[in-house]
């Protein structure tokens, strides 16, 4: 959990491990709905309205997703929080879409791992770093 300009910002994910396989275009394909962890969807829950790209993320839980891609990936903000895996998605729920890109990491990072790191007084950032990849989701609270 991290606490961002009063934000209270906590990420549930199981954690699974690389163990000498190909991720990214292999165990999770490119272009398909990944629920960002292993076994149940992960779950961000913040305390505070986020500004996430053009959109308003507003206080709450929620389930998210992605879409990995080669170089971009979608990332989903998902109002059914308490999914397993993603058989259960429905875009229809979405409550925040955005794409981002991903950075190539030179070292494989053996655990899937999740941070908020904070930017600014008010800003900051979720990342998601798993095997060779990490995807970084700048926000801003909104304190209005």
């Amino acid at each position: 959990m991290a606490i961002i300009d009063g934000a209270h910002i906590h990420i549930d994910y199981s954690s699974p491990r690389v163990r000498d396989r190909i991720i990214f275009g292999g165990l999770v394909g490119y272009n398909t709905v990944w629920q960002a962890g292993a076994h149940k969807a992960t779950w961000i829950e913040t305390s505070k309205d986020l500004l996430i790209g053009d959109k308003i993320l507003p206080a709450g839980k929620y389930a998210f997703f992605t879409v990995p891609g080669k170089e971009n990936w979608k990332v989903m903000f998902n109002s059914r929080w308490d999914q397993h895996g993603k058989d259960e998605y429905d875009e229809k729920e979405n409550v925040v879409v955005l794409e981002v890109h991903s950075e190539t990491l030179e070292n494989v990072q053996e655990a899937l791992t999740y941070e908020v790191e904070k930017i600014e007084s008010d800003e900051g950032a979720i990342s998601l770093t798993w095997e060779r990849k990490k995807i970084s989701i700048p926000f801003q609270v909104r304190t209005e």
